[in-house]
């Protein structure tokens, strides 16, 4: 559920302090739910361990494309006020280590 979350706090956070399309909330959304439900069906043995971690981490790095060069990372760098930024910054490190 941290994921989730977050995902969630990223578009909040920016949607606070300058117009963001709903498609950012979505497209961080979906990788979510990509990288969440592959994981658990691999831990479930529902798929073979290796296809799911492979899906999953798609997932994953779909997520990262998206706060690190997609249209979240622009809107942040382009609209947001430097606390913002900061706070923006902070939670993309949190998502990769």
């Amino acid at each position: 559920i941290t994921v989730p979350l977050l995902m969630v706090e990223f578009y909040l956070i920016l949607s606070a302090v300058t117009k963001v399309s709903g498609g950012v909330f979505w497209r961080l959304m979906i990788g979510t739910l990509v990288m969440l439900i592959a994981g658990y069906l691999g831990e479930a043995g529902a798929v073979g361990a290796w296809p799911a971690f492979i899906v999953s981490m798609a997932g994953w790095f779909y997520i990262i494309y998206e706060i690190y060069a997609g249209e979240a990372s622009k809107v942040s760098a382009e609209s947001a006020p430097p606390a913002v930024q900061g706070a923006f910054k902070l939670m993309r490190g949190i998502v990769v280590f």
